[in-house]
C-alpha cells in the first residue's frame, strides 16, 4: 500500500540553494502552529502568510509561524503590531528579528529575494507517496515517489438567505508541479498527461 506524508521542502532546496544572504529580517507573528496546513488555514482566514521558521535562525525550529512582514525596521514593524493589537483579534500577537534568512537570493533573477522565496515556500505544501510502478503504462515501470505540491486557498461564496459572505478553505493541487523521483537513479521526471 502506498505510504503518503508531507516532508518539509528544506533538505531539497537546501543543496539548491547556497547563495549569499542579507541584513536580518523583522516579522509581526500573529500564530504558530506545528503544522503547515493548520499555519496556511489561519493564514487564509486571518490574513498574513505561512513562514516555516527552519528558514530562519532566530525562530523556533520545526514550526510554522504566521506572519506579516518582512519589515525593513522596527518601527515599521511596530506600526502594524500597534494596529493588530488595537483590534482585539490577535491577543498573542509579537514582533520578532527573524535573523539573515537561510535562502539565498542569487537563483538568477535579481527580483527574487530571500523574503519572497521564504513567502512562496510556506505557502506550498508537499506529498509524497511511495509506488511500486508498473501498475500502468504511464507510469513509471519501477518504483518511484509521487511528490504533488499543494496549497491552500480561501474561497468566498454570498449565502442569499441570509446576505452574509461565508468562508471556507479548501487544499488545491499545483497540477503543473507534479513529477516523480526514481527510487533507483533519484531522476526526477515530470508527470504527464498520458492518453495510454
Amino acid at each position: 500500500m502506498p505510504r503518503k506524508g508531507y516532508v518539509s521542502m528544506v533538505p531539497l532546496l537546501w543543496l539548491l540553494l547556497t547563495a549569499p544572504v542579507y541584513a536580518g529580517d523583522i516579522y509581526v507573528i500573529t500564530a504558530t502552529f506545528p503544522s503547515q496546513g493548520a499555519a496556511q488555514t489561519e493564514a487564509a482566514l486571518r490574513g498574513g502568510w505561512v513562514l516555516d521558521t527552519d528558514f530562519y535562525p532566530n525562530l523556533t525550529p520545526n514550526t510554522f509561524a504566521v506572519v506579516r512582514g518582512p519589515f525593513p525596521d522596527e518601527k515599521l514593524a511596530g506600526n502594524e503590531l500597534k494596529s493588530l493589537r488595537s483590534g482585539g483579534g490577535y491577543p498573542g500577537v509579537y514582533l520578532k528579528d527573524a535573523g539573515k534568512p537561510r535562502l539565498g537570493g542569487n537563483l538568477g533573477s535579481a527580483s527574487l529575494r530571500p523574503q519572497l522565496l521564504a513567502a512562496l515556500l510556506g505557502e506550498l505544501s508537499v506529498e509524497v507517496t511511495d509506488r511500486p510502478g508498473g501498475e500502468n503504462p504511464c507510469e513509471p515501470q519501477e518504483p518511484y515517489q509521487e511528490v504533488q505540491i499543494s496549497f491552500i486557498d480561501l474561497t468566498r461564496t454570498m449565502d442569499a438567505s441570509s446576505n452574509t459572505v461565508r468562508e471556507a478553505t479548501q487544499r488545491r493541487d499545483v497540477d503543473a508541479a507534479a513529477f516523480w523521483i526514481i527510487k533507483r537513479t533519484g531522476e526526477i521526471d515530470r508527470m504527464r498527461a498520458c492518453f495510454e
